[in-house]
């Protein structure tokens, strides 16, 4: 094989805080849903005790919340619309049935 570039869809930190946010949602998942059900109070039991998954679970969610906003810090500017939205938004109806491509102006 040639060497050739290699393509990067995402960034490294990307990837990593989209990794944060989901290890962290299945965390506070698993302590939140112990407290919400009594009889699944062993599950707290993989944080080391009840009272430590008491501690984790507002860490945890902050977490969650710091990371969320980094990634919409970082990606909000791509959903802002632009003068090069403005034929597809006129040609919706095409959109909706399935002819993109006739729409004009698509990216």
């Amino acid at each position: 094989m040639s060497k050739s570039k290699m393509i990067v869809r995402t960034k490294f930190i990307d990837r990593a805080c989209h990794w944060t946010v989901v290890i962290c949602f299945f965390l506070v998942a698993l302590s939140g849903i112990s407290f919400f059900f009594p009889t699944l109070q062993w599950l707290t039991q993989t944080f080391g005790t009840p009272q430590m998954g008491r501690i984790l679970h507002p860490f945890f969610g902050i977490a969650i919340f710091v990371a969320l906003m980094f990634m919409f810090v970082r990606f909000v500017h791509h959903n802002i619309p632009d003068k090069k939205d403005i034929p597809w938004l006129l040609n919706i109806v095409e959109v909706l049935k399935g002819n993109e491509h006739k729409s004009g102006g698509c990216r």
